[in-house]
């Protein structure tokens, strides 16, 4: 069966290349990559592009995945090209079955960003940490950038730094019962692995190129090491649980705010 679809792209990259049958337009591995809404009188008015084409497949979810791993494989080389922001993960997709009368449209919008209280208990910890010396500068300074980041692979990488620095010892190891003491065994094996084989753990794997496996899907990393240090630092530093445990979507920012939907 033949899917068609289009999929929406948010980049700071101006699509300019002129072709004969479009503007603003290009065609690579068989999509059309054009700008959203580009006009010769207002020029380039939003910061979109639109990926248009069809595929083969037996079924939506089939035709979804390939769509995504056609975009897998062109997008991030122009964020190298086109240096500056591009994503389509967060960005509307809609796909018909060529012989049907309806489609599938997975539509996102930007939301507002939904602020946490600071109060008493947060102030409490404040000042429990201003005067503490057994957390290295280094940490906070990793996890302020892990936070203020949007990347999925950035901010597991910035956060297992500053978990580094937490668990560095003063020879310049890791302290392996300090890590299991603030992650647990199971996530630390998953993520560093052993003391005598990390080869085949996730930070190994991902400071050194290798990337995300099939593997890795299905779990949220980042939501289970933000709680895990949440944890650490009420049971450990406070002694109190002056930190919510329970924060929806912790790490919040200003920017890449999404709000989902799906109908057909």
């Amino acid at each position: 069966m033949n899917y068609l679809f289009q999929h929406r792209i948010e980049t700071l990259a101006h699509n300019a290349v002129m072709n004969e049958s479009q503007a603003s337009s290009f065609t690579e591995q068989e999509i059309c990559f054009s700008h959203w809404d580009f006009n010769f009188r207002d020029g380039w008015s939003q910061n979109f592009w639109l990926a248009k084409g069809d595929t083969q497949a037996n079924n939506l979810n089939e035709a979804y995945k390939r769509i995504r791993e056609q975009l897998i494989k062109i997008v991030p080389r122009i964020a190298l090209i086109g240096q500056s922001y591009i994503d389509f993960i967060t960005q509307p997709v809609l796909v018909h079955r060529e012989d049907r009368d309806f489609a599938f449209l997975s539509y996102v919008a930007d939301s507002e960003a939904v602020g946490l209280m600071f109060m008493e208990n947060e102030r409490k910890a404040l000042r429990m940490l201003i005067d503490d010396s057994q957390i290295p500068e280094e940490f906070f300074f990793y996890w302020n950038d892990a936070v203020n980041t949007t990347g999925y692979s950035s901010k597991l990488l910035l956060m297992f730094s500053a978990i580094e620095a937490m668990v560095k010892t003063n020879a310049g190891r890791k302290d392996f019962a300090k890590l299991e003491q603030i992650l647990g065994n199971d996530l630390k094996t998953e993520l560093w692995g052993s003391r005598e084989d990390s080869q085949g753990a996730l930070r190994h794997r991902l400071v050194h190129g290798e990337y995300f496996e099939p593997g890795d899907s299905g779990r949220d990393y980042v939501e289970l090491i933000h709680k895990k240090i949440i944890d650490y630092f009420n049971g450990c530093i406070f002694g109190e649980t002056l930190l919510s445990e329970n924060v929806k979507h912790p790490q919040r920012h200003f920017f890449v705010i999404k709000s989902s939907g799906m109908v057909l």
